[in-house]
């Protein structure tokens, strides 16, 4: 287990040191016996209860580490708390998308055959004495050994948590019951903010696109050599916020800090709860997974609508538009916010993710082990879901337009970046403080209408960018947009207000 499980262990810590080195050897003998200690210790605890669960537990490990190592290898994953996350909220549909043939053939071959081995051994009796006083020989030379080796702790510190997310199985079982402790699905508990109050009664439709695994690097709008924002590119009254970070790098945190005012509140009340409770009409509709507790007036999922669409994007993004207008001209307040959450450009399965109108850059990948692929197939799947993300959004922009009767705003903000191959990564969930700026820098986008901008008496070509931008600033920015003052309410946060009255 030390050895053959933990190989992806051991391989980061030979390729974070220098192993021709006295000290590099020092840190890896010690994450060896670290990594023994752990596991034999926590094995001798399970054969003092009972030798059968010892050797159901090893089977159940076993398949799971070889599944665990496959996607270690191919998708250079760390299994830290935020990781266990993803995996467990992954929906149903996605995780399809992972299973492959060199998956299969691991869990058959390392997970199945090695289960094979430990089942067929037979325990005829058990003495407790002997494995008391092993288990005591091996933590006693252990704690002796890293005790004079203790000038490799300062390196084993640094690495952590990236070391913690390696260690198999360890690294599953315990960020499984981690995140488990901290999982709260009500808003039962969550403390309330301050209570505002409404400057206006003007008619005002707010709609928050919140993409997924876009990252502002591939999109043309921001430079991009690629057009992959034809549609997008010609829409006045457009807002292309610069420098935008995400929070972090996996979904589910995320989209706590787009709905909270700042980072201290971030498991406090959320921003569709906020508004809810001031009698706004909050309109929540998904086509993916993983917000925090919220209240809404309508929470509608994707396959709630699918039956009233038409058209080739019904199983993609574009049934979030299904009857949207009708469903807002409907409503009987005179603030409407309107939550869209996409799936956008997630992946592994970039193909998948948009009709075959949107397949203009070519050849794509269409390997789920895209770590196959060639560089340019993969990153030509990808730009192919930006483009299909533009025409999401340029048609939703053109349904706002047909409001004639209201302010109508609409702000894209993605969850998180992407790796597509660079250092070796893939995909995105990386530790944020080793996660390249694939995985943090994200579009930030806003439109308003000629109705929305005359009301606030801005211009959008007036306004000054900060030096840079967060997912914090949706929550003030949506505040500011419907006229809602309250003590939380920052105004260096929301970007409208960094545009000059045109009565001034």
């Amino acid at each position: 287990m030390t050895f053959a499980f933990n190989v992806m262990l051991l391989k980061y810590v030979i390729l974070n040191t220098d192993i021709s080195s006295a000290s590099g050897i020092g840190v890896l003998l010690s994450i060896i016996v670290i990594t023994f200690i752990i596991t034999f210790t926590s094995f001798s605890f399970l054969a003092l209860i009972s030798p059968v669960i010892l050797k159901t537990f090893l089977i159940v490990v076993t398949i799971l580490n070889s599944a665990a190592i496959h996607f270690m290898g191919n998708y250079q994953v760390v299994l830290d708390r935020t990781m266990i996350g993803n995996i467990l909220n992954t929906q149903k549909s996605e995780s399809i998308e992972l299973i492959s043939k060199d998956l299969v053939f691991t869990i058959l071959i390392l997970g199945l055959g090695v289960s094979c081995i430990v089942l067929i051994f037979k325990i005829s009796r058990i003495d407790r004495r002997v494995i008391i006083r092993n288990m005591f020989i091996a933590f006693t030379s252990s704690v002796i050994f890293l005790y004079a080796n203790a000038s490799s702790w300062l390196w084993i510190d640094k690495h952590a948590s990236v070391l913690g997310g390696k260690i198999l199985p360890w690294s599953y079982i315990i960020n499984t019951a981690r995140h488990f402790s901290s999982i709260n699905k009500t808003t039962n508990g969550q403390k309330p903010l301050a209570n505002g109050h409404f400057l206006d009664n003007n008619k005002t439709v707010v709609v928050l696109v919140i993409g997924e695994t876009a990252r502002s690097a591939n999109f043309s709008l921001y430079g991009y050599s690629k057009l992959t924002n034809p549609k997008l590119e010609k829409e006045s009254n457009l807002l292309i916020l610069k420098n935008t970070k995400s929070c972090t790098t996996y979904t589910t945190g995320s989209l706590k800090c787009i709905l909270s005012p700042n980072e201290a509140s971030v498991n406090e009340e959320s921003l569709p709860t906020y508004l809810t409770r001031h009698g706004v009409d909050v309109q929540w509709r998904t086509n993916n997974w993983g917000e925090p507790p919220i209240k809404v007036s309508k929470y509608i999922n994707a396959n709630e609508l699918s039956s009233d669409c038409e058209g080739k994007g019904c199983k993609l993004d574009e049934v979030l538009l299904t009857n949207l207008i009708d469903a807002i001209r409907s409503s009987e307040k005179q603030k409407v916010f309107v939550i869209l959450h996409t799936k956008g450009s997630h992946g592994p399965s970039y193909y998948s993710r948009y009709t075959q109108d949107f397949n203009q850059f070519t050849p794509v990948c269409r390997d789920e082990e895209i770590s196959k692929c060639s560089p340019e197939e993969l990153i030509n799947a990808y730009d192919n879901t930006l483009l299909y993300a533009d025409h999401f959004l340029s048609t939703l922009i053109g349904e706002l337009k047909s409001l004639s009767d209201a302010s109508t705003a609409m702000i894209y903000i993605s969850d998180h970046g992407e790796s597509l191959g660079e250092y070796g990564l893939y995909l995105h969930g990386t530790p944020y403080a080793f996660a390249p700026d694939y995985q943090k820098d994200i579009p930030f986008l806003l439109w308003a209408s000629d109705a929305f901008l005359a009301y606030k008496q801005i211009n959008i070509s007036d306004i000054s960018q900060a030096p840079e931008h967060s997912q914090f600033n949706i929550f003030h920015t949506v505040m500011g947009a419907f006229g809602l003052s309250a003590p939380i309410y920052d105004r260096e946060r929301d970007i409208l207000q960094n545009a000059p009255s045109e009565n001034e």
